[in-house]
């Protein structure tokens, strides 16, 4: 869906790149220079495990200015890593839900899936409060449960 628009997207698979085949909808956007594949991981690491997943989802967060996540279960590795988040002075979105009341008391800037729908998640975070996370343009949505 973000590849639709005229955004530039980063895309950080939990597993290394060399060697990997691109789908084919990512070769415009690649030669048009708004899309960027990048991994933490060396070439031999070629499955896709929990483990690779958070320590994907930790690199991403850590150079990005904010993170938005829809939710995070309570005491889950995604919870987990929105302390770690807000621990490092960069801001956290989330839906405004009572199901994320403990990232909301834990501190993420709550916003509304109205809003969401209407200024997207990077027009949400350039309006956000923030934690110190910097002025470059990184944003970043996690996937819960460590997807892929």
């Amino acid at each position: 869906m973000l590849l639709c628009g005229a955004q530039p997207v980063v895309i950080c698979p939990a597993r290394g790149i060399e060697g990997m085949r691109l789908p084919a909808e990512y070769r415009k956007p690649l030669a048009d220079g708004r899309l960027l594949v990048l991994s933490p991981f060396a070439e031999k690491q070629r499955r896709v495990t929990a483990q690779t997943a958070e320590v994907r989802n930790r690199f991403v967060a850590a150079l990005a200015d904010g993170v938005f996540v829809a939710h995070a279960a309570p005491g889950g590795r995604t919870e987990r890593l929105c302390r770690d988040v807000l621990g490092w002075g960069k801001t956290l979105l989330t839906i405004d839900s009572p199901e994320n009341a403990e990232l909301i008391e834990m501190g993420a800037v709550p916003v509304s899936l109205e809003t969401v729908a209407q200024e997207g998640v990077v027009g949400v975070r350039l309006n956000a409060p923030t934690g110190g996370g910097g002025s470059s343009p990184a944003r970043t949505m996690i996937p819960s449960h460590g997807e892929a």
